[in-house]
Order: structure tokens, then sequence, then C-alpha cells
């Protein structure tokens, strides 16, 4: 069971995180409890074949019995894989489609990707040819027969001398040797060999030595048609300046590979952005507490930019690396296969040991540190007690206390230091092993160059050690890529989550349009809780006449901001009914009703754009003089046209200059402007100024003649001039009246009065 657990593993790609950590219990055994019942079916059906299997009486008879047995099981683990597979499966798919990474910019980071890698190559070589350069320094003894003497003279261009091999007998004159060779023409020419010894001769050992390789041919082209290659000094200057080259192309590669990335990152980002927008306008009406415009916040913000730094790893650096590494691990295989082996072997062990340590040390590090901060927490805390300890007489016994704790706190902090120190940089017996490892690899490359194998020449063990450097350093690049997945999957698995949220208020089916309100408002039995499972109301049963004024109020203030945004149905409730004029607003049109039930929020912003968009809300059909009129009812219009450039003044969201007050003002002249019958007014917090107060109170008289309103009221003259006031305690209509009523017949509503309006509340 634990190998097939494996196997999902593997199959499913599926990594812990912290996020899987924090899972319930509930989630485990939901997710766990079909795969545990299918591993004990699958186990059942296994011991049910294995009598069959162990009654088999012949070797072949075993084996199919054991392949029938065994073919269901896989399959069923197959199955169950991918089940694993689905239910785990990475969640920046869906940000991050397959098909996005064969278009537009990521397809360019590919290109680039492939441009950096192909340069990577020859970069590679020129350093080998470099290294052998330095050793070999243009020296180079040749002794070949007639067929490598023709391969040398084809690939480097020069020519190779011939001396005759002294056959059977001595030879005493010129003659007689002249005619020993005509008789022996062929045999001659056959047991001839070219001896030359070449001094100052550039790449040319390379180029030699390297006959064999994959890279030989080109290098012998290029020796053959560049004369700089030919000489020590020139090939040095040349080697160089071909490295830079190469090198400034690809470094030119990589930017525009992280640019395409970074491009193609934020189209993405963009779009999840979009998204929490389109969500935040579906969700937001129902958020109460304003939790859930903190969470859209945070998601557009600091996930948003997770996601992004994660396809930016994922585009630059997971495309690249590993076709540099494969490509890398290719060239040294293709040199010496046995010593790539053994290289990688020692090369993982020592990361091995680098990483283990490494994460020793930090969490060393983190243990001690916290161990530090308990200790000089202890020493403060110890302040707080000074006139317990002079009430005591104790202060010689807390002295001597203090010290010892001082002498506590030191040593903690003398070892954070040490830990400190040692997370920065590997302890000595790691440094050591590591270094060890390295001379190793090193005497092994020697060792191979020095005994002379045509397989590891000077060039080739260049080559060879410039390839694994690289290496190296790519797979080191890619490890701080690579930490960024874990976060990436939360922030990605957290927006998903938030985008699949669907709202709780809908436009049924067969819904009709809502006549304004004229006589009655009826609340029947209607109750509502919030996700958590606190009641903020219930079962409320209240009738109000249409076209009075009325005040909503509670100690714990989302019940009367439940109460408001149930009107224009910003949220519904979960179990009772809302009638206007004995029409049931669940089955009316959206638009019908919020266009005749208008809240004005306190803590609305102005939309980016100008004040008389803000006021008009892009509706065309109001003209300017009407926008004017509206915003000289709400007292906005003074202020207005004092702005830089009056009702064209741009407002970027945040409400630039405009205070509280003035910004409500404009709220104020936006309902005003669309003539509502229904009007919710949620007063703002914030201290207003007298000035404002007293232009308000003549704006709510002309707001309030002739249309239903309701007030979430922050000052106590607009309770005042309420005609009822509904006093909301604990889910339900703890008291209803006027002013003048409830101060002295409620014991609720003066408990609330008292909590908002006395003199010493913002006293601190």
């Amino acid at each position: 069971m634990i190998a097939r657990a494996l196997c999902w593993y593997w199959l499913s790609g599926y990594e812990v995180h912290p996020a899987a950590i924090r899972c319930s219990t509930d989630n485990i055994v939901n997710f766990f409890g079909p795969v545990i019942l299918h591993e004990f079916a699958v186990f059942s059906t296994l011991k049910d074949c294995q009598r069959g299997i162990r009654s088999a009486s012949s070797f072949d008879s075993r084996m199919d019995a054991c392949f029938h047995a065994w073919t269901p099981a896989l399959r069923s683990s197959v199955a169950s894989a991918a089940t694993v597979a689905n239910r785990f499966r990475v969640p920046i798919s869906d940000v991050f489609q397959v098909r996005d990474l064969f278009r537009g910019d990521c397809q360019a980071a590919w290109i680039w990707s492939l441009v950096s890698v192909l340069l990577l190559l020859p970069l590679v070589v020129v350093c080998g040819l470099f290294v052998s350069l330095l050793v070999e320094q243009g020296k180079l003894s040749i002794n070949l027969s007639a067929v490598e003497r023709d391969r040398f003279e084809q690939l480097t261009g020069l020519s190779a001398g011939v001396v005759p091999v002294v056959g059977s007998r001595p030879t005493n004159s010129r003659t007689e040797l002249d005619e020993n060779v005509a008789d022996q023409g062929a045999t001659f020419r056959s047991e001839a060999m070219a001896r030359r010894n070449f001094e100052e001769s550039g790449i040319l050992p390379a180029v030699w030595d390297s006959r064999d390789q994959w890279w030989g041919p080109l290098v012998a082209w290029a020796f053959r048609h560049l004369e700089w290659f030919q000489s020590n000094v020139l090939a040095v200057i040349s080697l160089l300046m071909l490295a830079v080259l190469l090198a400034s192309c690809r470094s030119w590669s990589l930017f525009l590979l992280r640019l395409n990335s970074r491009r193609a990152s934020l189209i993405s980002v963009i779009a999840i952005q979009k998204g929490i927008h389109h969500q935040v306008l579906r969700l937001g009406p129902e958020d109460l507490d304003g939790s859930g415009m903190d969470l859209a916040i945070r998601l557009a913000s600091k996930d948003a930019e997770d996601v992004r730094a994660g396809l930016i790893a994922w585009t630059e650096a997971m495309i690249r690396v590993p076709l540099e590494l494969l490509c890398l691990v290719a060239i040294v295989s293709s040199i010496h296969p046995l010593l790539a082996a053994q290289t990688l072997l020692l090369l993982v062990v020592m990361w091995y040991l680098l990483d283990c340590e490494q994460r020793d040390t930090h969490a060393r590090h983190r243990l001690t540190a916290d161990r530090t901060v308990n200790a000089f927490r202890d020493l403060i805390d110890g302040f707080r007690s000074a006139r317990l300890i002079r009430g005591a007489g104790i202060e010689q016994t807390q002295q001597h206390q203090y010290s010892s704790q001082l002498s506590r706190y030191r040593q903690l902090a003398s070892d954070e230091d040490v830990a400190t120190e040692q997370a920065a940089h590997p302890r000595t017996r790691v440094v050591a092993m590591s270094v060890a490892v390295a001379a190793f690899l090193l005497f092994l490359l020697a060792t191979n160059v020095m005994l002379g194998q045509r397989n590891m020449t000077a060039a080739s063990g260049g080559i060879f050690v410039t390839a694994w450097g690289m290496a190296v350093l790519g797979v080191l690049s890619l490890r701080p890529h690579w930490g960024k997945r874990h976060a990436t999957i939360l922030a990605t698995e957290n927006i998903q989550r938030y985008l699949q949220q669907a709202p709780t208020v809908g436009q049924a089916v067969g819904s009709r349009f809502l006549q304004p309100l004229s006589q009655t408002l009826h609340l029947d039995s209607v109750s509502f809780r919030m996700p958590s499972g606190r009641i903020l109301l219930d079962e409320i049963q209240i009738r109000l006449d249409a076209g009075r004024t009325y005040s909503l109020v509670s100690i714990n203030r989302l019940e009367a901001r439940t109460l408001a945004l149930l009107l224009p149905r910003f949220i519904e409730p979960q179990q009772g009914r809302i009638l206007f004029d004995g029409e049931d607003i669940a089955w009316a049109t959206l638009e019908s009703l919020r266009a005749e039930t208008i809240f004005i929020g306190a803590d609305d912003p102005p939309l980016f754009g100008s004040v008389l968009e803000n006021i008009r809300l892009g509706r065309a059909e109001y003209t300017p003089q009407q926008v004017a009129d509206a915003a000289k009812t709400a007292h906005a219009h003074n202020f207005i046209v004092k702005l830089a450039s009056g009702y064209d003044t741009i407002l970027t969201g945040s409400g630039d200059s405009l205070d509280a007050g003035q910004r409500f003002r404009i709220s104020l002249a936006r309902a005003i402007l669309q003539n509502p019958a229904t009007l919710i007014i949620e007063e703002p917090s914030a201290v207003l100024d007298d000035d404002t107060k007293a232009l308000l109170v003549d704006t709510y008289d002309r707001v309030c003649s002739g249309r239903t309103v309701f007030f979430l009221p922050t000052r106590l003259s607009t309770v005042r001039r309420s005609d009822q006031i509904i006093v909301l305690h604990e889910g339900r209509v703890a008291a209803f009246g006027n002013h003048a009523n409830l101060v002295s017949q409620s014991s609720r509503y003066q408990h609330w009065e008292y909590l908002n309006f006395n003199e010493f509340r913002n006293v601190d």
C-alpha cells in the first residue's frame, strides 16, 4: 500500500505545502476516505487471487494466475492515481494555460531560451579551447601513418613530412635506397610515418585532439580559414574576443528572455486582477463587515504579485535551465561517459551535504533567535513589577535575579551571533568535505588528461570542466526560483477559491418589474446569519408606512446595516420575505428594485473620472444642468465650482483633496439626481465641521420630502428628526418609536445613545 501511495504521489505531482498542513480533519477524511476504502477492496481482491496462485501446479500457470490477478489491480491503481492527480491538480494551470506557452510573449521567451542555449554551446567550446591553449601552449608532436597523415592535412591544411621507416636490412648508399623504394612502392608507402613537431601553433593541438568530437569539424574549419588561430598570441586574443562576444550575445538573449517572461506573466496577472474585480462587483454588495473587501485587496495585490513572481520564475528559469542542463550533460557524456557519471554522482553528494547543512543551520538560527527574543521579553517584563518590588522591599533580590537574566540573555545573544554566522557560511567540516569532493573530481579529470587518452585531451578536459561549472551555476540559479513555487501555488489556490465563489443574490427566472414603494414595507419573519453562523436578524416582523423617515440603530452596527442592505437585495435573507406594497422583492428584477431603492454608503469613494461623471454615473440622459441642480440640492455645488476644473475636475478614486463631508455630499447629489422612491443613507463616521452639519440638515429636509428614507445615523440630530426609530438588539426589534418616547421608555435605546453620543466617548 505504501508503494502504491508513492506511485500516486509521483503520478499526481502533488507536493505538501503549509496549506495542506492547515487543512481540517474533515477534509482529510473526505479526500483519503475513498482512497483507503479502494485500497482495502483491492487488497481483498488480491488476497482472493493469492489462493488461486498458490494452488497452481506449474511455474507457467502461476505466472498466468499472477498476471490475471494483478492486471485489474494495476488498472485500478492507475485510475486512483488519476483521481488524485485531478484533486491535487496544480492550480497554476488555471492561470497559465498550456496553449499560452506557444503564443505571444511566452513563445518569444521560448525562442530566446533556445537562442541562449545555442549560444551556450559555442561558449563552452571556446572556453575549453582557451584552457587547452594555456595548457599545451601550441605545442604538438605527431607521428602519423599514411591514413592519419591525409586526415591531418585535410583537417588542418598543413603538410606533414614523411620519414621512411627502415626495413629488415640496412642500406649503404643512396642508389640502393632508391632501388629499394622503387621495388617496394606500395609497401613502403603503407609503412611510412609522418613525424613533425609544431611550436607556437595556436589551437592546432586542440584541432587534432578534437578530430573525433562533435565540435572537431567546426574548430578545424576555423583553424584552416582564420590565421588568427594559428599562433599563440593571436589565438589567445581571438578566443577572448570570441568568448566576450558570445557572452554578450547570450546576456542580451537572457535579457530579452526575462523581458518577455515578465510581459507574459503580466498579461496573466492582469487577467487575474480583472477576474478579481469582476468578482468584487458580484460579491462586494454582500460584504457586511469589510472582510471580503480586505480579502479582495490582498488577493489583487500580494497574492497576484506572488503569482506573477512564480510565473516569471517559471517562464524565465524553468524553461531555460532544464534545456541548458540537458545540453551540458550531453556534452560531458559525449566526452567521457564514465567520468561524467562519476562526476554527477559526486556533485549530487556534495549538493546534498550542503543542502542538509544549510537547512540545519537555518533551523538552529531560528531556534536561537526565538530564545533570544523570549529572554529579552523576560527582561522587559520585569520592568512592570517595579511597584510590587518596591512595595515588598525586595529590590536587592530582584537586582541579583535581573543580573542572572542578563547573563542568560548575553549567552543566548552570543549563541545567536554564532548561529547567524553559521547560517551565512557553512561549517568547516562541510567546507572541507566539499573541497575534498571537488579535489577528487579534479584528480579524476587530471588523471584522464595526463594518461593521454584519446577521449580526454586538454581541450576535452577544458570543455568538460567548463560544462560542469555552467551546469552547477544553472542549478544554483534555478533553486531560488523553485522556492517560489509553493508561494505561487498557495496564492493561486486562494485566488481560484475566491473566483469560484457564487453570489447569494441573483435574479429569479420569471422575475417582473417592481413598482416604486408607495404604501407599506413589510418584513415578514426575516432572518439572516453570517457565514460563521452568527445571528444578525432573527425572525424580524415589522410593517412600516411608506413616505416616512426611519433611523435604524443597534449596539452591534452590523445588525442595522444588515437590515438596510436587505432592502435593495444586496444580500438575501435565509428566511422570510420582504414585501414592497405586498410584492415580494425576491421576484422583482434587480434593475427595477435598485433603481428605486438606492443605498448611499458612508465609505463609498468617488469613482475614477470627473466630478460630472461621478454624479451622473455615465448616464448621458442627465444633462449638466440637471447634475448642477442635484449638486445644489446636496449643497455640493459651491465647493465643486471652486475645484481646479470645476465639474471637469478628475477624481482618482481616493478622494484627492476632498474631505469626508464633501465626498458624502457628492454621493447625496448622485442619489438625488436619480430621484428614487426609497433612499438609504449611511452617515459617515468621520467628524464633520459645523458648516457641513448645518448644510446636511437643510439637505435632509429637501431629500426626505415625498419619499421613504432610512438612516444609519452617526449624528444625534439625524436621529431626532426621524419619524420613527427601529432599535435592534440580538437580531430582534427591541424598541420602536420616536426619539422622545424611546429616550424615556427604552433602556436599550438609552444605552445606545449613551455609547454613541456621550461627551466622554472619544476621550482616551
